[in-house]
């Protein structure tokens, strides 16, 4: 069997020093993919993305900075969001459109479930602190608990320890999919109720434990059984 393609939605940096743009993907993520025999293919925008997403098997939306806050009915006045960059939205909602329209597995992290909860119909907290939610500060670890049975969460336990490098967080998740980790006022984790998309609101490439194998091998067996139904 020919080793399936994961697409990987990069992020940008602009380095004053230089004067120079950079995508850039951390190598953590790389490695899940490579360590499981696939191909990691970055998503470079232009007029090429449709051709690179057709080539895929799965996507990976990674972390970065937050999302435009107009993609889910809102503004940012208060200037609570932070770092929006609008042509890394754009090519997010755009990956995040084609997966759905053709049913490709999608793993969510961090900004990941974000974008896909803002770009589906889903709303934000656009910030935790402010919105006085019930939940650790960022860089440290903290449980995420179980409130629905679902493809992923069913392989997982009840509760279990995660890491955390976010301010924002999912406050109500899009048409078709539920949540299925909260802890205490945030949610944590989604999963559409018929498509292969799911999604953490943790770092589980950075903080690797037998939570994260089981989330990296899962996604893996859905783009594998979609290469395998798709060529």
């Amino acid at each position: 069997m020919k080793q399936p393609i994961i697409g990987i939605s990069p992020r940008y940096a602009f380095y004053k020093e230089t004067n120079r743009h950079f995508l850039q993907v951390n190598t953590d993520y790389i490695d899940q993919i490579v360590n499981r025999n696939a191909i990691p293919l970055i998503l470079v925008p232009g007029p090429n993305l449709l051709n690179s997403l057709k080539m895929c098997d799965g996507i990976l939306e990674i972390g970065g900075d937050d999302i435009d806050p107009k993609y889910y009915g809102e503004t940012n006045d208060l200037g609570l969001s932070k770092g929006i960059d609008e042509e890394t939205d754009l090519i997010d909602k755009e990956i995040i459109e084609y997966a759905i329209i053709n049913k490709l597995p999608v793993l969510g992290i961090c900004r990941g479930i974000q974008c896909i909860a803002a770009f589906l119909g889903g709303k934000l907290t656009q910030d935790i602190e402010t919105d006085k939610l019930d939940h650790p500060a960022v860089d440290k670890k903290h449980y995420v608990e179980r409130i629905a049975v679902a493809n992923l969460s069913k392989l997982l336990p009840e509760k279990f320890l995660v890491n955390t490098f976010h301010h924002q967080a999912v406050k109500t998740v899009p048409e078709g999919f539920i949540a299925t980790y909260k802890n205490a006022d945030v949610i944590e984790a989604i999963e559409h109720k018929t498509l292969p998309i799911v999604a953490v609101q943790w770092h589980p490439e950075r903080y690797y434990t037998k939570e994260s194998e089981i989330i990296f091998d899962y996604f893996l067996e859905k783009v594998n059984e979609y290469r395998e139904n798709n060529n």
